[in-house]
């Protein structure tokens, strides 16, 4: 008897979770996305629970995320309907997505190669429209052992999808650069507070929107690499006086893109990838290979060929990946993805 109680109580609960949850979905999908919607969601934004169940139908696979990192409305297309950004999670990362309401039904796109839990939208160049910032991945995940470095990507609607356009933000990207050698100076101070002795610093003109260059083992002093390994097998790295201190070397790495995407230095980051490519933690030197990848050049191109024999085998695959994958322009993409067909009108 008291089974049986407890079934159909059971019951009666699981009934009633699954009517409020499709309960949730049918409300937002059926919901005025109009920026001049008299019940704004803007101002009223959808619970985490409907914003859940609308993407986990979009999706195609029930329960593929189990929970929101975040999500915002906003008109990126501007049109006057608004789009919803939302950062999901599956049990791991947090994956960003973009849902756009058209007039034929519900549109899905997958922000690739991010893994950003915060949403940033802003009106970079003040002209009243808003572009999506995503930091995507430069180095890959880890594990907890290893930093994720990561670089900001800004993404705007250009009427027929959601397209890279760093490059017409430069003046961004040198504010960012600036605001990240700040960060690096803090967190480099209290490493020098906190251990000695440490590597010298010596900080460029703010103006230059260069990074702080530490001089332990600058790159220019490291003998260059032997022009007969280009042929055939490559020698160990060079040697270094010492590896670069600094608190973060994700941060350091970032910093180093962001200069070679300006244009700064073509090799930006180039000592402090030999440097890491020379330790015997394992996680660093697949951490270096990614950075070496980045850079590309011909010097970086040796390093990895000798990280292809490293005695470490997945350090050796990685290598002979990136060595494989050299030349071919790394393009952030915004994809369009299937939905799932009875959510569309």
């Amino acid at each position: 008897m008291i089974n049986r109680i407890l079934m159909i109580t059971f019951v009666s609960v699981f009934c009633v979770f699954v009517k409020s949850l499709e309960a949730a979905q049918t409300e937002l999908a059926a919901a005025d996305w109009s920026v001049q919607s008299p019940h704004s969601l803007l101002v009223n934004p959808p619970s985490d629970d409907g914003v859940l169940t609308l993407l986990n139908k979009l999706t195609y696979i029930p329960g593929s995320y189990t929970r929101i990192c975040s999500s915002r409305f906003a008109d990126l297309r501007h049109s006057g309907t608004l789009s919803l950004i939302v950062s999901a999670s599956d049990g791991g990362v947090c994956d960003l997505q973009i849902i756009d309401k058209t007039a034929s039904g519900f549109v899905l796109y997958d922000v690739d190669s991010s893994r950003d839990s915060n949403i940033e939208l802003k009106d970079i160049d003040e002209n009243g429209g808003l572009e999506l910032i995503a930091d995507v991945d430069l180095t890959s995940y880890d594990g907890a052992g290893h930093c994720e470095a990561t670089w900001p990507v800004v993404y705007a609607w250009t009427g027929s999808g959601y397209i890279d356009v760093s490059n017409q933000y430069k003046g961004y990207y040198e504010q960012y650069l600036k605001s990240l050698n700040r960060r690096m100076a803090a967190s480099f101070s209290g490493v020098e507070e906190a251990q000695a002795p440490v590597a010298s610093y010596t900080p460029e003109s703010e103006a230059t929107t260069s990074r702080y260059i530490y001089t332990l083992s600058p790159y220019s002093e490291l003998p260059p690499p032997d022009a007969s390994t280009v042929q055939g097998e490559s020698p160990a790295p060079a040697a270094t006086p010492g590896a670069a201190i600094g608190a973060d070397p994700c941060m350091e790495a970032e910093a180093a893109k962001i200069e070679r995407f300006l244009g700064i230095s073509r090799d930006a980051g180039m000592s402090d990838a030999i440097n890491w490519a020379n330790t015997d933690d394992v996680a660093t030197r697949r951490f270096a290979i990614d950075i070496l990848s980045d850079i590309g050049t011909s010097d970086a191109i040796v390093y990895l060929r000798t990280l292809s024999n490293d005695s470490n085998r997945e350090v050796a695959y990685f290598a002979k990946s990136a060595l494989a994958n050299m030349g071919q322009p790394i393009v952030h993409k915004v994809e369009r993805a299937d939905v799932d067909e009875s959510l569309q009108k």
